[in-house]
């Protein structure tokens, strides 16, 4: 059962959903760090023999991208406060979002090459000023594009609607939530801080890498998808989850009128029965959840006007 009533998604709501929860998302993370490890051990082979450039390292996104998706639901049941089982729940994210996130991985891998051939070019003219513009635009719009993926990836995990709704409803979201993608954005810059200082401190390139492997193992992926979910559930509920519930208690009131008194039509939203009644009377409408057919609605439309 969702609860997240009276949450306002504060810092200290963020660090007590993660640490009564501690075992668990350790658990869920080191599930995702399995194949993360079968990745990395295929680009070592790969870079072995010589191969070595962006279209291969980045073949990341469309392969650990399904994987995302169970750490995706993992971190939607922690933000809204459900009973987290690691295995059960992973597995789950990961069949009912494969598709979602695998069309998505395709996308962003496109996009995530475009982006970083094009900030290389800019970077080698950045003095020009029509390149330095240049390099201005693309940067919002990689801001723009970092806060959509936030909402679509979010919203893939918590609500059932298609893929191209979802995308459609991100582009909104993008400005309706953009406080919390701010806190998105600076939550990344302060874990990227806290990394470059652990690589600094350490000194030598293998221990770097041998710290590098068990803040991974132990939390890393869980806590980037972490972030990302508890800074956009907030406005994803706001404006598509509480929208829907008030559209069902509607579309209820309306059907327990058809199977009510006369008296009780009184209380129907009559003007969505008109609006429903209006073309040919033996075609089929729908109305909350079933299909009917529309001399259904007109008749209780008659006997409605009929009483009054």
């Amino acid at each position: 059962m969702e609860n997240t009533r009276n949450r306002n998604f504060t810092l200290s709501e963020f660090l007590g959903g993660y640490f009564e929860n501690i075992g668990k998302i350790t658990l869920t993370n080191l599930f995702f760090c399995i194949p993360l490890a079968f990745y990395v051990g295929i680009m070592f082979l790969i870079n072995s023999i010589g191969i070595n450039n962006i279209f291969v390292s980045f073949l990341a996104i469309p392969f650990l991208s399904p994987f995302f998706a169970g750490l995706f639901y993992v971190s939607r049941r922690i933000t809204i406060g459900e009973e987290l089982h690691p295995v059960r729940d992973f597995i789950k994210g990961i069949k009912d979002n494969f598709l979602y996130f695998l069309i998505n991985s395709a996308i962003l891998y496109i996009i995530v090459i475009g982006l970083v051939i094009t900030f290389s070019f800019y970077s080698m003219g950045i003095s020009d000023s029509m390149m330095l513009t240049s390099f201005v635009m693309t940067l919002i719009f990689t801001v723009f594009f970092f806060f959509f993926e936030n909402s679509l990836l979010s919203m893939a995990v918590t609500v059932d609607l298609k893929f191209m709704d979802i995308i459609k409803n991100s582009v909104l979201l993008v400005f309706k939530g953009i406080a919390g993608h701010i806190k998105t954005l600076l939550s990344f810059a302060f874990i990227s801080i806290i990394l470059y200082s652990v690589f600094m401190f350490a000194g030598n390139i293998y221990l770097a890498a041998a710290i590098m492997a068990i803040i991974t193992l132990l939390f890393l992926p869980i806590m980037y998808s972490y972030v990302i979910v508890f800074n956009s559930y907030k406005t994803i509920k706001k404006y598509i989850i509480a929208p829907y519930i008030e559209q069902q208690k509607s579309q209820n009131k309306i059907s327990k009128a058809v199977n009510r008194s006369d008296e009780d039509l009184y209380a129907a939203d009559i003007e969505k029965l008109r609006s429903l009644s209006e073309g040919d009377e033996n075609e089929f409408v729908f109305l909350n959840g079933k299909m009917i057919k529309r001399k259904t609605i007109t008749d209780i439309l008659k006997k409605y006007d009929l009483e009054g």
